[in-house]
């Protein structure tokens, strides 16, 4: 899973109570070492406004303390925080949708610890629409497939409280990333959402290619 990339796929959610509703749209994520973010391309860090701008300040931003740092060490002193064994991390890398025409907007950005080029965690960076605010979440992977299970802790939709449970599945291949979360309230499923991405090459021919498929990704999810 080394090296900059992109991952093409699709993100779903399905609401089983009180009324069954599914929705799923194509999505196209930003999959950056940020152990190594020398190497991320020029065009992407380059000001504020264009089609896909990585931007540290759209991190974390519910961490002012960390404002300073660079996002690699932010992730890490974050993830410390919740427990996480990090001092042994070789890589860490971001996956999230970038800036789009200068709007940033991402229910859900990811970051992925690796030692060994296996997968040690997942810090899991949830921001709620209606409030504005963001919370983070500590599940612990292995190689291959990972299921974890905790408290919901933080409100994301009005319409799901907090007696809850998150149960994670993780699914990390070279080519594929499988993301499930299932809410729970009493051991019946109340809630799930979904991300099901294939990498690609992050060249300046995909990147057209994405800009073509989706030119306007953050305004049409807000939307």
């Amino acid at each position: 899973m080394g090296g900059h990339a992109l991952f093409v796929g699709e993100v779903g959610h399905q609401r089983l109570t009180p009324k069954r509703h599914q929705l799923n749209y194509p999505i196209q994520y930003f999959w950056l070492e940020l152990t190594a973010a020398d190497s991320i391309p020029a065009s992407l860090c380059r000001g504020n406004f264009g089609a896909f701008r990585f931007r540290r300040h759209d991190y974390m931003q519910n961490r002012a303390d960390l404002a300073a740092l660079d996002l690699a060490t932010a992730a890490s002193q974050c993830a410390s925080e919740l427990g996480a064994q990090v001092n042994g991390a070789e890589q860490i890398f971001l996956l999230s949708p970038l800036a789009n025409w200068g709007r940033y907007f991402s229910p859900l950005t990811q970051y992925y610890f690796y030692r060994d080029g296996k997968p040690l965690y997942l810090l899991a960076e949830v921001s709620n629409t209606p409030w504005n605010e963001r919370h983070h979440y500590l599940v612990p992977l292995q190689e291959g497939s990972s299921t974890y299970s905790q408290q919901k802790a933080f409100h994301v939709s009005p319409f799901n409280q907090l007696d809850m449970q998150y149960h994670w599945q993780v699914r990390t291949q070279p080519q594929q990333l499988q993301l499930v979360i299932e809410n729970y309230r009493q051991e019946q499923k109340i809630f799930s959402a979904w991300y099901r991405l294939s990498r690609q090459p992050l060249t300046q021919q995909s990147l057209r290619q994405a800009l073509i498929r989706q030119p306007w990704q953050n305004v049409q999810v807000i939307m």
